[in-house]
């Protein structure tokens, strides 16, 4: 089998250019260039223009969502017989995800890297109404698909949320969780408070002694804020080696206390059995942002309390700054 007649071959297997005839597969494989990427090459990067699609002939890519330097989501996996690229592509927008081949990698690109969509698209636009047509009928099938695993599945889906809200290591929730609307999903009374907890010596605990030793440190720290939280406090493990909580119906004065009592509860860990004979104390840096005084808003308090955390660990660390 010829090169022109390998690239016809694949888009007729594709959903995007499933309705078109052979004819229009053939113009379509004339402006599409076979491109190879080694494993771990970036294919386009979340934010550029989508000038192109593209469709696995061989190989795996993973279409990553880059949050920022700690947390990059994979959105999906593609591989061999499918597409990807096509909704920005057709949409005119800025790429909304990273593409990045997982292993060796053959695709086809349409349009090749000499050619020009528009142009094309002028020239045969009955097969762009074909190709928009079809993107049509896979969206909705997909929000078909969606919406009746909502239907039959409403305990999965909460269940998958769950997981999704929940640090895997500590069991606290996670960030995803501060980044939902709680100020307006909890019942927060009048007052409450947001703290943010980082400790001043951590790094020493990673470096000297290991990070499998780092994360039972971890767990320990999840372990005595939970215990230091009441009823309907709720513990968080913010990223890395920070912590948060969000204290509904608390005012100043007993939040200062509740950091206080959190300071003394991290110190007061017995790391031996962990550290061996370490005598290393843990010492926090805490930032509480108050509701609603410096905040209404789920963001703003994390903001807030993040940025009044960071100034405690500047004034020089094991302190609390209000």
């Amino acid at each position: 089998m010829g090169l022109h007649e390998s690239k016809v071959e694949l888009l007729r297997f594709i959903d995007i250019f499933s309705q078109l005839r052979e004819y229009e597969l053939d113009i379509i494989a004339r402006y599409s260039d076979f491109v190879q990427f080694r494993k771990g090459s970036v294919i386009f990067n979340q934010g550029l223009p989508a000038e192109e699609l593209y469709v696995v002939e061989k190989g795996r890519v993973g279409i990553i969502s880059v949050e920022d330097r700690d947390d990059n989501i994979v959105i999906a996996q593609i591989i061999a017989n499918e597409s990807f690229g096509e909704f920005d592509f057709f949409g005119r927008t800025y790429r909304s995800a990273t593409a990045l081949a997982e292993e060796d990698s053959i695709l086809l690109k349409f349009p090749g890297g000499k050619y020009n969509a528009d142009k094309i698209f002028q020239e045969h636009s009955y097969i762009s109404a074909q190709m928009l047509y079809r993107l049509f009928g896979i969206i909705s099938e997909r929000i078909w698909h969606v919406n009746q695993i909502l239907y039959d599945k409403t305990q999965w889906v909460h269940d998958l949320h769950r997981q999704l809200l929940c640090d895997k290591m500590t069991g606290l929730y996670n960030k995803t969780f501060l980044e939902e609307d709680f100020v307006n999903l909890l019942n927060l009374g009048n007052n409450a408070a947001f703290i943010m907890i980082k400790p001043d010596n951590f790094k020493e605990v990673n470096d000297n002694f290991g990070h499998d030793a780092g994360d039972q440190v971890l767990n320990l720290m999840a372990i005595f804020l939970q215990s230091e939280l009441g009823e309907n406090d709720i513990g968080i493990r913010y990223r890395g080696d920070e912590f948060a909580a969000i204290l509904p119906s608390i005012t100043k004065e007993e939040s200062i206390e509740k950091a206080k009592n959190i300071s003394r509860t991290f110190k007061s860990m017995d790391l031996s059995r962990i550290l061996k004979s370490s005598a290393l104390k843990i010492e926090v840096s805490i930032g509480i942002a108050m509701y609603p005084a410096d905040s209404n808003s789920s963001a703003g308090l994390v903001e807030k309390g993040h940025s009044k955390m960071n100034k405690a660990r500047n004034s020089g660390g094991n302190r609390i700054n209000i």
